[in-house]
């Protein structure tokens, strides 16, 4: 299989030549395979119209090379150790997670596509000691999803598939577990209408609803990439105190405040976000729910 042949020569390099490999191949793509080129400039200039052509440029080209190192990394997770991990990957402020878990609610970990987002939940939990139910998009082709789950399970977190994910979160809740997954993708046109970036989203509640019912915490993690190529794990806590209950009104109010978090990390850090993705693909219409910020 090509897949599982490119992942055994990467993993013949140091990781220093897998990243150095990795930004020769996000440029022949950028110049040669412009892969979904287009969509990624036009949605970076509505995003941030006040930025000049060369610098929205800088931002895809940027974004081309987190994502080929991402999935490159991700290749190579099967020569991480405990040791290594410890060297590439920091957690910056450790006790927000500690914290959030020693109340004994379980918590919903949520973050985007941003930075390596796949070492990111492999990180956070080896370090931390949490085990981490992670929901994931399976893959069409069934011999390279057995083969990504079982990196993204490398060091023990449980890997389970959207079409299942209802009852394994709710499971791992009220066993005081933590649950991780993705936020940040288009959800189906029915769905609420979130502002991001100016424009109002299809967003997925259901990340809102299950916390919200469970009583679950909500942290939003990211990975940011540093100028030596490791990372940096950030956690924020997202405040719900305020809302009590499982409403209809809280589960837009949380969903607003995740999408509020993770658009201001993406400000902060635009190259690491995976702007090739068709995450206005849906408008609104006249029937469907638009959350307006406050």
């Amino acid at each position: 299989m090509l897949f599982a042949g490119i992942a055994g020569l990467l993993r013949l390099l140091p990781l220093r030549g897998v990243r150095l490999f990795a930004r020769w191949t996000a440029t022949l793509v950028w110049y040669c395979v412009p892969v979904r080129k287009a969509l990624t400039l036009m949605q970076l200039r509505s995003a941030f119209p006040d930025r000049e052509d060369k610098e929205i440029r800088a931002i895809a080209r940027g974004s081309y090379h987190n994502l080929i190192t991402t999935i490159f990394e991700l290749m190579w997770t099967p020569r991480l150790d405990d040791e290594m991990l410890a060297r590439i990957i920091t957690v910056r402020n450790p006790e927000v997670i500690e914290r959030t878990m020693r109340r004994g609610s379980g918590a919903v970990f949520m973050s985007g596509h941003f930075g390596n987002w796949e070492w990111m939940s492999i990180g956070a939990a080896r370090l931390l000691s949490v085990q981490m139910t992670v929901i994931v998009h399976s893959i069409h082709n069934r011999a390279v999803d057995d083969l990504v789950e079982a990196w993204r399970g490398h060091f023990g977190n449980r890997i389970v598939p959207m079409g299942v994910s209802i009852r394994e979160i709710i499971l791992a809740l009220r066993n005081r577990g933590a649950v991780a997954l993705l936020a940040d993708q288009s959800g189906p046109s029915g769905s609420l209408y979130v502002p991001f970036f100016g424009r109002p989203a299809a967003t997925y509640e259901g990340p809102a609803t299950f916390a919200l019912r469970m009583g679950a915490p909500v942290i939003m993690v990211f990975s940011l990439r540093r100028e030596d190529g490791n990372y940096e794990i950030h956690a924020e806590e997202i405040p719900t105190h305020d809302l009590k209950g499982c409403s209809e009104e809280n589960v837009r109010e949380l969903t607003r405040r995740h999408v509020r978090v993770l658009e201001r990390i993406i400000r902060e850090h635009p190259s690491h976000w995976l702007w090739q993705h068709k995450r206005w693909k849906h408008a609104p219409k006249h029937d469907n729910i638009i959350i307006e910020d406050p």
